[in-house]
Formats: C-alpha cells, structure tokens, sequence
C-alpha cells in the first residue's frame, strides 16, 4: 500500500484509528488579524506573522490535531509572483513548513507536518499562468521547497483540472514524500450534480474518476461545504479504496477576505463528521472557516476508531 505519512502514522491507519488534522490555517490568520494580500491571499502572510502563524499550528496540536498543513496552498509562484512576490517565493515555502515544525516540535506526542500545493492562480494573473507546464515547473519549486524545510508528506489540495492534478502529483512524488490528493466540489448552479469551484465552472467526474490512478497514499475531499461532503465520498467510493480523509470548509470567500457567515458550529460538525466515520473516512479535520474550537469538539466527540477496527485488523 502507497504510504499516507510517517510510518507511526500509517500504522495507525491500518490500525483503524482516527486522525484528527487541523483546521483552516489563512482564514485562522485572517480572524487573528494578519494582513491578506489582494492577489495572493493568505500566502505572503508567512513574511510578515510567522509568530502567529507558529502559533496557530500549536494551537491546532492543542486541540487535537495529529496533522498540521502548512500556510503553502496560496504560496505558488503562479499566486505570488503576478501579485509582487516573485523573489521571495521560495522564502515564503520554506518559511510556512519551518513554523509548523516548530509548532511540530512543540509538541509532547507525534504529530506531522504536510506541505500544501494547489494550482490557485493570482485572480488577475495572465493565461500564461494557467498553461500546465508553467504550472508544473511552479509546482516542482514548491514540492522541493517543503521538502527541504522538512515537510513530511504534501497535500495536494483542490485538484479540479485532471492535467493540473497529473502535474502537481509527479512533482510531488520526485521528492519522495507521502502525498495527498486533495478533491473538491461545488453543486452545479442549476442544482443537479456538481461542477469546479472555478468560472466558469466544468464537469468534476474526471477527477473523481482518476482518484486510484494517481498514486496518492490517502485522498481527501477537501475545501467542499459540510453540505455537500456526503455526496463528494459517495462520488469518489466507486474509484478510491485505499483511506480516506476529510475536511470541509464553511462560509465563504470573496478575494481577498472569508466571509465568516453562517460557520458551522462545533457541535455539528462532530455530528456530521460521525456520518463520515460510520462511511468510512478515517481522517478528519476542517478547511476555510473552521477553527481551533471545531478541532477541538472533533477530538473530543468522535470514536478513536472506525467502527468494528478496534486495534486494527
């Protein structure tokens, strides 16, 4: 079986355990004040709040998480360069990874740290950019750069575009490390099926359907409403059978900023994250919008196994 992360945690997958992981690391920046940049959101916060951002991750590990994600998903070269930061772009990976393992480090159990790479694009960034193999160079730097800071697994996260995908994961396993495939969805605006969160939006089977061609050591359906998650692993189960994760995000975004309305509370998340539990998921934890609190009501509401897997199989 393809690894998911460190051997301590793939032992405790086949074990049947539960993994917490962490919640939303930029919108966490961003209810704690840090600054988000116009273009490239949450990813040049790591300049400026690395104290806090280390912060967050411990808080995270405080509350129950045995993943932390490090603040990289909007720290591409195809995000930060177009919006200014082109010469730092290796220095805000790399600095993004070393806060999580200090927060890693921190910690009195074991807990690991996963680099984060997606294909979101500075919003007033040229076509050029959109090209796969810029972006497959973009996402070779960025693997790399984790990699050496001392990630030690990548996530890929919102893979929507199957070619975007195919890059990100060949760049991802060149460095050796577990990896991630990071699935999302929105429901179509007409309200049959579900479609890209990008516009306008395209069909989302295609990724779903490649899920076990990839090589991927665990996929997520990720970054998708609470609401809609259920349906997404329903998607996915015909073309997934190694683990399973995930975590949803809850109100929304418009450039730069979360929009922190309607947040699902604790309480409920934990129930409905039982649902996914009793389906099979074995990671959980929460993406935009869900926070130090939500991680904290999942670790101590949920079972420490799935169930019928108790001390493995």
């Amino acid at each position: 079986m393809t690894s998911a992360g460190p051997r301590w945690l793939d032992q405790r997958l086949a074990a049947g355990e539960i993994v917490i992981i962490d919640g939303g690391v930029g919108t966490e920046l961003e209810a704690r004040g840090a600054v988000m940049d116009e273009g490239a959101w949450c990813g040049p916060a790591n300049l400026e709040a690395g104290e806090l951002l280390s912060q967050i991750h411990s808080d995270y590990i405080a509350a129950g998480a045995d993943v932390v994600i490090a603040n990289t998903f909007a720290a591409g070269r195809q995000a930060l360069e177009p919006s200014g930061f082109g010469k730092q772009v290796v220095e805000i990976n790399r600095r993004a990874v070393e806060y999580a393992v200090q927060a890693r480090d921190r910690a009195e159990r074991e807990v690991a740290v996963a680099g984060a790479i997606s294909h979101f694009i500075a919003h007033d960034a040229g076509a050029e950019w959109r090209q796969p193999e810029r972006l497959a160079a973009c996402f070779r730097e960025q693997a790399e750069t984790q990699a050496e800071a001392g990630a030690d697994l990548i996530a890929l996260e919102m893979m929507q575009r199957l070619e975007y995908a195919e890059a990100a994961m060949a760049a991802a396993q060149t460095t050796g490390l577990p990896v991630w495939l990071g699935l999302c969805a929105r429901r179509a605006p007409e309200g049959t099926g579900f479609v890209s969160f990008a516009e306008p939006p395209y069909a989302i089977e295609p990724m779903f359907a490649a899920a076990d061609r990839l090589g991927a050591g665990l996929v997520t359906v990720m970054h998708s409403d609470v609401d809609v998650t259920a349906a997404l692993l329903d998607l996915l189960q015909p073309h997934w059978s190694g683990p399973t994760g995930v975590y949803p995000e809850s109100g929304y975004f418009e450039m730069p900023h979360w929009q922190f309305i309607d947040i699902i509370s604790p309480a409920d998340l934990a129930v409905e994250a039982e649902r996914w539990i009793a389906a099979g998921c074995q990671v959980i934890g929460g993406c935009c919008g869900i926070g130090v609190a939500h991680i904290a009501k999942l670790k101590q509401a949920l079972p420490s196994h799935l169930p019928g897997r108790q001390g493995g199989s």
